[in-house]
């Protein structure tokens, strides 16, 4: 390896290791090696000059992002070239460390203390390879899929080491174009490699991915053999064992996988999906706490990861079997958006959000599920015309607690407005976010069928003037959206028509109708659902069901 030719980054929160670790990379005949201190300043450094190799300790300083999510941003960002080394270093042996660490793909991983042999060893390995494969590297990086693959077979004389590397990088291309199929014939083309654990484990993820279970589960259980504590095996057994509706299984392989290795935000996903399809709020709780402590340093922080750990309380409130149950995952909730304004984290968000518009939400959610329901559409109605007012679009850091909100409420038709806007204005939504709006759909689509049915049936009955038959359709449609104005409405006209039908029943429908018109009278409706009630008014005068 030309050290004197190379531009070396070292990255060491403690100073005497930095000057160690300068002077070590010296001696090896290193002339250009540059100190940071912390994540923020390589990035700023790799910003401004070409970096070759860095060598990064995996702590840096409490509250600050460590060394590998200070080699995720470099990658995202594009700031180290595909020939770049990424070295990771670590006092820290214990298990989810190293796994962590390792899943993170740096080039290579050491443990100090190290001596200055081992160091040059490892360097020298990771920068041969790279250098090897770097034209296959360059045209990944661009994403140019037919140059990688023509750069891969122009490769001679490749040491019988490196096969691994090439069937790897040849898998990863067939991953990323969805050439599963490809990737699955060649990975059982390797004799030689399909023993070990990696090739087992990519072929896993393959079949995985191809919706294979069983053979999934299969490779899956090979790794395992292998290494018990491999994270990424037990991951596809969570989602296979998912996949075939067997929820207690699935729960249990994830939990053991965050266990090996809590650091990846990608299992902390994971465990969100399979908690929420299976109403495990222990693990949707613990799992939106980890996603958001996970992503606060990081590139891929985003908001609402937050606003969904908050969302997750309310939501194993709903559930909650007692009231002292309920009142506990409430006031948290509400507690952690009282800590929010000390958040140091949630006050650098760049990202369209804000933080009074989801506390009323939040309090509102709270309302619906204490049954204080027209309070509920009142807040759903202020926020959401707080949001059209402050926004030019509809921030996606607000979409899913409104969903929300919206499906408590049984807000059907507000629900299919808002994803109807979402996806008109192309709102980017990140993967979590994504999974919660489809849970949400998924929950609310028989719900929803029914209402549209007796909503539709309702009114073709009015119009039909068999208004005694439309009354209890009505009724049924309002059990599912117990604040939605236009059913309500649609059920106190449907009364009025048939009063004086029968003189025996109109003390009872007068009853019914007053019933009706203290949940219009005091819950916040649309424009045009005011407006219908308000040409009502006087008739509802004159029968003394409304009073002035």
């Amino acid at each position: 390896m030309p050290y004197q030719d190379v531009n070396i980054l070292v990255v060491e929160d403690q100073r005497p290791f930095l000057v160690l670790l300068k002077g070590l990379l010296t001696n090896l005949g290193a002339k250009d090696v540059m100190m940071a201190t912390s994540a923020d300043q390589a990035i700023k450094f790799c910003r401004n000059h070409q970096v070759d190799i860095i060598v990064s300790d995996l702590h840096l300083g409490s509250n600050k992002k460590n060394g590998f999510e200070l080699y995720q941003e470099l990658q995202h960002r594009t700031l180290i070239g595909p020939g770049a080394v990424f070295l990771l270093i670590s006092a820290d042996a214990a298990r989810p460390i190293v796994l962590g660490s390792l899943e993170h793909n740096p080039d290579d991983y050491l443990l100090k203390p190290f001596s200055q042999a081992q160091l040059k060893n490892r360097l020298n390995k990771a920068w041969q390879k790279k250098q090897f494969f770097i034209d296959v590297l360059s045209a990944l990086t661009e994403k140019d899929y037919p140059q990688a693959e023509s750069a891969l077979q122009q490769l001679e004389n490749m040491p019988g080491s490196y096969n691994r590397t090439s069937v790897a990088l040849q898998t990863e291309m067939f991953w990323q174009q969805n050439k599963y199929q490809e990737a699955q014939a060649l990975l059982t083309s390797q004799a030689d490699l399909l023993p070990s654990q990696w090739a087992q484990l990519a072929l896993g993820k393959t079949h995985l991915a191809m919706k294979q279970y069983p053979e999934a589960i299969k490779c899956a259980n090979q790794v395992l053999n292998l290494n018990q504590f491999d994270p990424e095996a037990l991951d596809i057994l969570a989602q296979a064992k998912s996949a075939q509706n067997q929820p207690e299984e699935a729960i249990d392989y994830i939990k053991q996988a965050i266990k090996n290795s809590p650091l990846s935000l990608q299992r902390q996903h994971l465990a969100c999906q399979i908690a929420r399809e299976n109403n495990n709020f222990e693990l949707l709780i613990e799992s939106t706490k980890a996603t958001w402590n996970l992503s606060k340093n990081t590139i891929f922080k985003r908001v609402n990861y937050w606003c969904n750990h908050i969302s997750s309380l309310l939501d194993a409130a709903e559930a909650a079997d007692s009231k002292t149950q309920r009142h506990r995952f409430q006031q948290e909730a509400l507690l952690q958006l009282q800590r929010a304004p000390y958040d140091d984290a949630l006050q650098r968000v760049d990202e369209p959000f804000n933080l009074e518009i989801f506390d009323q939400l939040i309090h509102a959610r709270v309302d619906a599920i204490d049954g204080k329901l027209i309070d509920a559409k009142r807040s759903l109605i202020e926020t959401q015309e707080a949001i059209e007012k402050q926004f030019e679009e509809y921030p996606g850091s607000l979409a899913t607690s409104s969903l929300q909100l919206m499906a408590d409420l049984g807000e059907f038709e507000e629900i299919s407005t808002l994803t109807a806007l979402l996806k008109e204005q192309g709102i980017e939504l990140d993967e979590a976010s994504l999974r919660v709006i489809q849970h949400i759909s998924s929950q609310c689509k028989e719900s929803e069928q029914k209402y549209t049915q007796l909503n539709r049936k309702g009114i073709q009955l009015y119009q039909q003037e068999k208004y005694a038959d439309a009354k209890p359709v009505f009724n049924a449609a309002l059990v599912l959206s117990p604040v939605n104005a236009g059913i309500t409405l649609n059920l106190l006209q449907c009364i009025l028509k048939l009063l004086g039908k029968d003189k025996t029943d109109d003390a009872k429908l007068i009853r019914e109708a007053r019933q009706v018109y203290k949940i219009l009278n005091h819950a916040p409706m649309r424009k045009q659902h005011q407006e219908k009630f308000d040409g009502l008014r006087e008739e509802l005068l004159r029968l003394g069901i409304a009073t002035l």
